[in-house]
């Protein structure tokens, strides 16, 4: 059975509905945009790609010693690549909102393997394109707490294990 190193939550902007886990502070382009794809991958890093663009998503970065036992059980889908991790030290690029850096640490650099898999993107799709028929300005505080309670409802894991 492998051990969880470590684990990490953090908020993340899906900007243009896609956000990019990346390795040091290097944007890779070698990984082609999902576009209807839910996953895609590069050389050094993975994209995924949400039904909305204007909700904060939960993400979950861990680190295992292994491969860890996956049950796909409350998952809408997940998908694994080969990666390679120059840094170690893993962040989330949201395209022009920004980056978050120093995220998760792995044990070493090298060739890791990464789990993405996701759940509730239709869901929070929905009810976010459902306020606009609730709140008829958007402005509004109201309209505000409504999509801000919708934050981390959409939810995203990646597990990242040594390439054997």
């Amino acid at each position: 059975m492998s051990r969880l190193l470590s684990h990490n939550s953090t908020l993340v902007y899906p900007d243009y509905g896609i956000f990019q886990i990346i390795d040091g502070e290097d944007l890779d382009y070698t990984a082609p945009v999902p576009g209807r794809e839910d996953f895609s991958a590069g050389e050094r890093s993975v994209f995924l790609h949400s039904f909305q663009t204007n909700v904060r998503v939960r993400l979950d970065l861990e680190s295992w010693e292994a491969e860890p036992a996956w049950s796909s059980d409350g998952w809408e889908g997940s998908r694994t690549a080969v990666i390679e991790c120059t840094t170690g030290v893993i962040g989330v690029s949201e395209m022009t909102a920004g980056a978050q850096f120093g995220l998760l640490t792995l044990p070493t650099p090298g060739r890791y393997r990464v789990r993405a898999a996701y759940r509730n993107r239709h869901e929070v799709s929905k009810a976010y394109h459902a306020l606009f028929d609730r709140f008829d300005d958007i402005r509004s505080p109201e309209f505000a707490e409504a999509k801000k309670s919708l934050e981390g409802r959409e939810q995203y894991l990646a597990q990242f294990w040594p390439e054997p």
